[in-house]
């Protein structure tokens, strides 16, 4: 039986997977408990990471745009 792709777990996948690389690339200094489905909380306001994935993925890999979002709110 073909399993059939689900965009939502896709989506999330990929949100999962550019979380993982702003923790790595932050040198794991953000605690994982303000890591939420679709932000990062901070004390200085909030990551949109929707919005910023969006902003950058038509022209940056995942790696690239997690690097962009270490610099923008240095993390």
């Amino acid at each position: 039986m073909e399993k059939t792709a689900n965009p939502l777990l896709s989506r999330l996948q990929l949100l999962q997977d550019l979380k993982f690389l702003i923790d790595r690339g932050s040198n794991h200094r953000i605690d994982y408990r303000r890591f939420r489905i679709f932000e990062i909380r901070l004390p200085t306001g909030v990551i949109d990471l929707v919005a910023e994935y969006q902003m950058h993925a038509g022209e940056y890999t995942l790696p690239e745009i997690a690097n962009l979002i270490v610099q923008k709110y240095q993390l």
